[in-house]
């Protein structure tokens, strides 16, 4: 079974102010490396030949660039990859590319870190019943360090992990107020062992049949209630169909598998959750961008860092990472640290525990604990920064001291742009509000909380489902 890999880089609204339009989500350096590095080498090691990298078009440019002359140089050019500007909602994009699409695929974001070998989900797939028609993989956070409230997390209604072939049966939203979760007695009289799992994350890896993307959904929820005499009602309704996030397309599949499983037999997603003694994670926030790096940096063996960068009797830590063209200063101290290329810090500097990325200019008396510092940002004398992140090309002012802030630069055209995204993810799709507390943590759903319904009105109330890719 032959698979072609689908990547899909977002823009990274959340990964702000790091990401910009000259730096795009895809090439945001982790181990001074670009993340879509790793989703890259990922496809390569589960011996997928072909890959389709799907991008916006401002970002179409610098990722080819990247793939033809970095990581295609670097790497055995074993994958023939693809990179495609399109924008919208994934569902609408795979259909929209389908004829480059020859053959099975996996579907993955530019912005996980796993050391899960993905030969283990490829057989996975190839194992499970002929009537699953896609697998999907869900993951539960085992970093404590990460924001909880950065993570974000729908109900996912599934048969028991425990018994073989465990399969996807509803994805809902959380509730919002009352605590109450509405489920079908249709899908109880077929699985009455059903399990709502409050805290898994969707990793947005999904390996799948070509033949998916010729389903013909039998809902007619996702129709337009009026069409124009003139229009071409099969195409609209076709397109509309698949205007939507792939979250949403799994939702329905997921559905479909026990609402016509007796008249039609229709065919089943199936899931796979990573086991918690691997790491997985996803950078789409600063939070879990600084521990993705953290992670890397724990795995990477140690690497010296260049002579020229410590001809001045700089002190580089064993647990640190240095790029190539930096210059340090005399007495200078780097602990646990990430540093780019081409930076130059002055005398006395001391880092612990940081992110900086290329062209960084530090002065001298630096002291930086926990920052994230982006491209061409230049730090003046005498300034301390804890835990704080800086955007590129920022300049702090000479004896600041900042705590647990974001340094960056402001337009009217970024806050217009803000004020319009509060409300939306990356796609476009509406993100389901989530309660000040700790929504991710495991909570019991009572027996009391779960209301039974026959009836078909219920479908829009869950409907606040979102992708970030």
């Amino acid at each position: 079974m032959e698979f072609q890999a689908i990547i899909l880089c977002g823009p990274g609204r959340d990964l702000a102010p790091l990401v910009s339009a000259s730096l795009p989500k895809a090439l945001l350096p982790i181990a001074n490396k670009p993340m879509i590095y790793y989703s890259l080498e990922w496809c390569q090691r589960a011996g997928i030949t072909s890959a389709i990298v799907v991008c916006s078009q401002n970002a179409e440019q610098q990722i080819s660039q990247y793939i033809s002359a970095g990581y295609n140089a670097t790497q055995k050019p074993s994958m023939k990859i693809e990179v495609v500007a399109e924008e919208g909602e994934t569902g609408f994009i795979l259909r929209k590319i389908r004829d480059k699409i020859k053959h099975d695929f996996v579907l993955v974001p530019c912005d996980f870190i796993t050391d899960l070998a993905p030969q283990v989900v490829v057989d996975i797939h190839r194992n499970q019943p002929v009537k699953t028609i896609g697998t999907g993989v869900w993951y539960s956070n085992t970093i404590d360090s990460i924001d909880k409230k950065t993570l974000k997390t729908n109900l996912t209604v599934h048969t028991p992990i425990s018994q073989p072939h465990p399969r996807l049966l509803d994805l809902l939203s959380r509730p919002k107020a009352n605590n109450q979760v509405f489920v079908r007695m249709s899908m109880l009289w077929e699985y009455p062992q059903s399990v709502i799992s409050t805290n898994l994350l969707e990793a947005f890896i999904y390996f799948f049949s070509r033949r998916v993307l010729d389903y013909d959904f039998k809902d007619s929820d996702t129709l337009p209630s009026v069409l124009t005499a003139n229009s071409d009602k099969n195409n609209i309704i076709e397109s509309l169909k698949w205007k939507k996030s792939w979250t949403m397309i799994v939702r329905e599949l997921a559905r479909e598998s026990w609402k016509y499983s007796k008249s039609l037999g229709p065919e089943t997603v199936g899931v796979y959750v990573v086991p918690k003694n691997y790491t997985f994670i996803r950078c789409k926030s600063i939070s879990t961008y600084f521990e993705a790096n953290r992670i890397i940096l724990k795995q990477t063996p140690y690497t010296p860092p260049p002579q020229a960068a410590t001809a001045n009797g700089a002190a580089v830590g064993r647990d640190s990472l240095v790029g190539i063209g930096t210059i340090l200063g005399e007495k200078t101290s780097i602990k646990r640290s990430i540093v780019g290329s081409d930076c130059t810090f002055g005398r006395e500097c001391r880092l612990t525990g940081c992110v900086i990325m290329d062209g960084v200019v530090l002065g001298n008396g630096i002291q930086l604990e926990n920052c994230i510092i982006g491209n061409g940002v230049i730090v003046q004398d005498r300034c301390r920064l804890i835990g704080c992140t800086v955007e590129g090309r920022y300049v702090v002012p000479r004896g600041s001291q900042f705590k647990n802030e974001i340094l960056k630069g402001y337009s009217v055209e970024g806050l217009l742009d803000s004020d319009e995204d509060e409300d939306e993810d990356e796609d476009g799709d509406v993100i389901m509000d989530t309660e000040d507390e700790d929504d991710n943590e495991d909570s019991e759903i009572n027996e009391s909380d779960l209301v039974i319904s026959e009836g078909e009105g219920i479908e829009d109330d869950d409907d606040d489902l979102f992708e970030r890719s």
